[in-house]
């Protein structure tokens, strides 16, 4: 019988402890961090909330560093018993050969994804001197081992003309799938964010090489984020914030999105379900309702708005239309 469960992404902040202080991180605690015990129930709250409402759920762990928690492998132990699918979501200097391994062993491990900044010179200025080459080696350990690998690229006005670079770098690395999008300001980088024209020719640089066709790599360049559409391709992504996807930070914090951090309220506190139930922005998101801006777009009923977590970040309301739309209708 197939299963017509709809799918819900938790993106679980396991540790916000990090080896690395990358510069435009959204982290500004690095301390929270919880025992075995206290995990296993947010877990256990997590299959309840599933339950409750229908989805069948899949789990990216992430930090801080992920790898650097001794509770990540007892964790995964339980999504396989669970049968509950995961990602692992690192900055790759830590994965070795060997625990690359013991991540392939896992038959719910969906994939490994690995943040990219740029070519060598501006990923190592955001994340430190050798740290380029540490991340492309935790990728190839990851595929050596059998582990579908992904690549994500977050697009500032420093680096956006690096796209093409290291879209040709992850081909050559043989990496699996490719995606990008838009830096979300947090802190002091908001001079960093795209222009609409700057996006623009990001999509176009994106669209056309996701259609391109390489004899030497099979890697996917995806488009599958906000108003990627737009130069002729065929995602019309929605925000999935409150709606099929959540984020639990490492003090138990809840939220719709780590993008959109607005905090729904404590699952040391309340549990999951019950935020999720009596939550009104969560009931807001998952309306869906279209910017009074975009009324008239053809577009509108597939894209929403956009991405809501930007026009939140830059606006202070997630409620408008995205600022880097420069759609005609």
């Amino acid at each position: 019988m197939q299963n017509t469960k709809t799918k819900h992404v938790l993106q679980w902040h396991i540790i916000h402890r990090c080896n690395l202080r990358c510069s435009h991180c959204y982290q500004e605690d690095y301390g929270a961090e919880l025992p075995f015990s206290a995990l296993s129930d947010l877990f256990e709250q997590y299959l309840r909330f599933c339950r409750k409402f229908g989805f069948k759920g899949h789990i990216n762990f992430t930090g801080g560093e992920p790898l650097l928690s001794e509770h990540l492998f007892p964790l995964l132990d339980l999504c396989d018993v669970n049968g509950v699918t995961f990602g692992i979501l690192t900055n790759g200097t830590l994965l070795s050969s060997d625990i690359a391994a013991k991540l392939g062993r896992y038959k719910g491990l969906s994939f490994v994804q690995v943040s990219i900044d740029g070519t060598e010179k501006t990923h190592d200025s955001v994340r430190g001197k050798g740290n380029f080459k540490k991340a492309f080696d935790g990728l190839k350990c990851a595929h050596d081992a059998g582990i579908r690998t992904m690549a994500a690229f977050t697009c500032h006005k420093r680096n956006y003309k690096e796209l093409r670079d290291v879209i040709r770098i992850v081909r050559k690395n043989k990496i699996d799938r490719f995606w990008a999008d838009r830096l979300i300001p947090m802190g002091s980088s908001r001079e960093d964010v795209l222009s609409t024209e700057e996006y623009r020719s990001v999509i176009r640089l994106l669209t056309k090489e996701h259609s391109r066709k390489c004899l030497f790599s099979n890697t996917d360049v995806h488009l599958n984020r906000s108003l990627q559409f737009l130069e002729g391709g065929s995602c019309y992504y929605q925000c999935a914030a409150g709606k099929s996807l959540l984020t639990l930070l490492a003090d138990g914090t809840l939220l719709p999105c780590r993008r959109l951090p607005i905090p729904i309220g404590s699952c040391l506190e309340s549990d999951m379900s019950e935020l999720y139930g009596n939550s009104d922005l969560i009931r807001e998101l998952q309306e869906q309702v279209i910017p009074e801006e975009c009324a008239a777009c053809k577009h509108a009923v597939l894209c929403r708005g956009g991405a809501k977590c930007l026009t939140y970040a830059v606006t202070g309301d997630f409620r408008g239309k995205d600022i880097n739309c420069y759609c005609k209708y």
